[in-house]
């Protein structure tokens, strides 16, 4: 009896140790996760980093374009782009990498400030977006068509919505003229560090209302071709459970942020304001599904940019 009562015992203990961390099975390569070179954006795919982001080899950078410059010329191990800007990378100059892993899902509000007369956003109304032709302006032009372009007009980024919202007016590039909006696209965590207005739809619900409630594929991670496979599977996986764990307990977002000098900068939002928002129904879009598990809600958000069907042969496996 003693015997067999040791025998359930061990088997038990084996399991919980298997389950307490996904990562024993790469037999130590885990640990070596740090000496891979990673770049991502600052914002919100910056944060499933929180836990490697005190590595000297992982950095961010402000502007996407200069990152997908970097992909090309394959100067790091890992780089975090827009899925749409990585794959075409991919598959028009052939940067040498595959699509591993989407980390953001979307993180895009239309909101109201509340000084339209009909409270419905019409062709009437002033519309403000950011990102001409980019991923916020695909999307909203996804949802909403092009019956309302009589009222829209752009500004580069989310910051010159915020902006315009404080001031309560904005300056159209094309005619000079100021001018006061009545609703803006914007996304967290911008929305959340504003007051006087109210969010007047979710992109993310309406997004899955026309599509079989796939998800916005937004950032994804794409790892290099001459990148070992254990040391690959280990850095997806790592990033899989903390990026989870932080879903379920925005503390460990912050805890893992506040580890970093000047992580405002790094991150290119604040530690509170980020767990804030992640604490609100993860208002940051965070997430982690592997790619060739959802090739075709990739290739769905991927169409929103005229990009083909993709080949499996660009898929991390």
């Amino acid at each position: 009896m003693k015997k067999y009562l040791i025998t359930i015992l061990s088997l038990i203990g084996f399991s919980l140790s298997a389950c307490s961390n996904n990562l024993d099975r790469f037999d130590g390569v885990s640990a070596s996760i740090p000496t891979l070179t990673i770049i991502s954006p600052t914002g919100a795919p910056a944060l499933g980093f929180y836990n490697l982001a005190t590595s000297q080899n992982f950095e961010t950078n402000a502007d996407p374009t200069n990152i997908a410059k970097i992909m090309n010329a394959g100067q790091k191990d890992v780089v975090v782009l827009p899925t749409n800007a990585g794959v075409q990378n991919i598959v028009k100059n052939n940067a040498p990498y595959k699509i591993a892993a989407t980390i953001t899902f979307g993180n895009f509000y239309v909101a109201s400030l509340n000084n339209d007369s009909n409270g419905e956003m019409d062709p009437s109304d002033v519309i403000l977006l950011f990102q001409q032709n980019n991923v916020p302006d695909k999307l909203f032009h996804y949802i909403y068509g092009n019956d309302l372009n009589n009222g829209i007009h752009y500004v580069n980024a989310v910051s010159d919505v915020s902006k315009a919202i404080k001031d309560g007016f904005f300056v159209d590039a094309e005619t000079g003229q100021q001018m006061v909006p009545n609703y803006v696209l914007i996304a967290e965590p911008a929305l959340s560090a504003l007051s006087n207005i109210t969010i007047y739809a979710d992109i993310q619900e309406k997004y899955r209302e026309k599509n079989n409630d796939l998800d916005i594929y937004q950032a994804s991670i794409f790892i290099k071709n001459e990148v070992s496979k254990d040391q690959g599977d280990a850095l997806l996986a790592k990033l899989k459970l903390d990026i989870e764990d932080a879903i379920s307990d925005s503390n460990k977002l912050l805890e893992g942020m506040n580890k970093v000098e000047s992580a405002s900068a790094v991150f290119g939002v604040a530690p509170q304001m980020a767990a804030n928002v992640l604490k609100k129904n993860n208002g940051m879009g965070l997430g982690f599904k592997k790619a060739i598990e959802n090739k075709t809600a990739i290739d769905q958000f991927l169409s929103l940019f005229n990009i083909g069907e993709t080949n499996e042969e660009i898929y991390y496996k």
